[in-house]
């Protein structure tokens, strides 16, 4: 049995890593990087650059059987996988590309998003050489971006633009009044309710006519599914808004050996490392199970957990609607990362 997994992020190194011990599965890991990268605390490089090298794990100190490319995936169809590089056929396979950040201007100057360890590199340089900060979207990752930065630059002006009435509005009131209240004291001022819709020599334009003059706009609206390398599936393995829909078992509709996780498949569940991660222990099970000619497992939904930081020491839990604000998620978050890259590298 050949199996191709495609993205390395937590859904298909949690494959990978399975499959890797079955020395009767051929697996082979796709991914333009030679690592893998722990996206949630991405927000910790804009501040300390050099932290980064403790979020990337080279595939190759994971893996011991896998064959791992690192190519650009251009089309996906229902028999083989076409990289830059070669064509590489399949008994099945497991998409686990992610999405993309899109950024809703005309005029991107001086405008970025934080996706990955490049883009966190870029707008630390950026920040360093930025007065006025304009964060757009306030989401788990537009928040921990402010309070990161305004615990590590008290003297940056930080501007919040979002859409809604309140930050991370998919928690609770705690939450939001917390870290409202906490940034506000930290000098960020807010514009809910809005949205930005131009920006001419860094003077952003919001929908209600405010000007927001920023020399560094970071750009956290939200995600967008861009499944364009997918050929010759029908209409129905789309939802409305383009993400993969799945079966019970996390295959694609109507393709049985084909299995989607992580942020890309249309499971309604927050799209989080841990929940990916969870994805793609439960495709790997079910890939062990066809082989073995045994019944396949249903996935089941995680219970949610939210761990949002606002800085080092501060932040938000939330679990079962139980909020706490002091140091215990900052530790919580730290431990949590420390526990991931470990069990990354034993690899048995």
């Amino acid at each position: 049995m050949k199996v191709v997994i495609v993205g390395g992020g937590f859904c298909g190194v949690s494959v990978a890593k399975k499959l890797d011990r079955s020395p009767d599965i051929e697996t082979v890991l796709i991914d333009q990087k030679e690592y893998f990268e722990y996206y949630p605390n991405l927000h910790k490089i804009i501040t300390k650059p050099a932290y980064l090298k403790k979020l990337q794990v080279p595939y190759n100190s994971i893996l011991k059987n896998t064959t791992i490319l690192t190519e650009k995936v251009l089309t996906i169809t229902s028999k083989y996988v076409k990289t830059q590089q070669q064509k590489i056929l399949y008994d099945y396979l497991v998409i686990a590309t992610g999405i993309d950040y899109p950024i809703l201007l005309e005029n991107t100057q001086n405008v970025h998003v934080l996706k990955n360890g490049s883009d966190a590199l870029e707008i630390a340089k950026k920040i360093q050489q930025s007065t006025h900060l304009l964060i757009v979207g306030g989401g788990v990752i537009g928040t921990e971006i402010a309070g990161e930065i305004i615990t590590k630059h008290s003297t940056k002006k930080v501007t919040f633009v979002h859409s809604h009435q309140h930050l991370i509005e998919r928690t609770s009131s705690d939450a939001w009044e917390y870290a409202e209240e906490f940034l506000t004291k930290n000098g960020v001022t807010f514009y809910f309710s809005e949205k930005i819709i131009s920006q001419k020599e860094g003077v952003f334009l919001t929908n209600y006519n405010h000007h927001i003059f920023a020399d560094l706009c970071i750009f956290c609206t939200g995600i967008q599914p861009n499944p364009s390398f997918m050929h010759g599936f029908e209409q129905e393995c789309y939802s409305k808004q383009k993400f993969l829909v799945v079966n019970k078992h996390l295959q694609l509709k109507g393709y049985p050996h084909i299995f989607v996780g992580g942020d890309i498949n249309d499971v309604d569940i927050e799209k989080t490392g841990h929940n990916a991660k969870v994805q793609g222990k439960n495709i790997a099970k079910n890939i062990i199970n066809i082989h073995k000619e045994k019944p396949l497992e249903p996935f089941k939904k995680p219970h949610p957990i939210i761990i949002i930081g606002l800085g080092d020491l501060r932040g938000i839990i939330y679990l079962k609607r139980v909020i706490v604000g002091l140091m215990i998620p900052g530790i919580i978050k730290w431990f949590i990362e420390k526990l991931t890259i470990i069990g990354l590298k034993k690899r048995w």
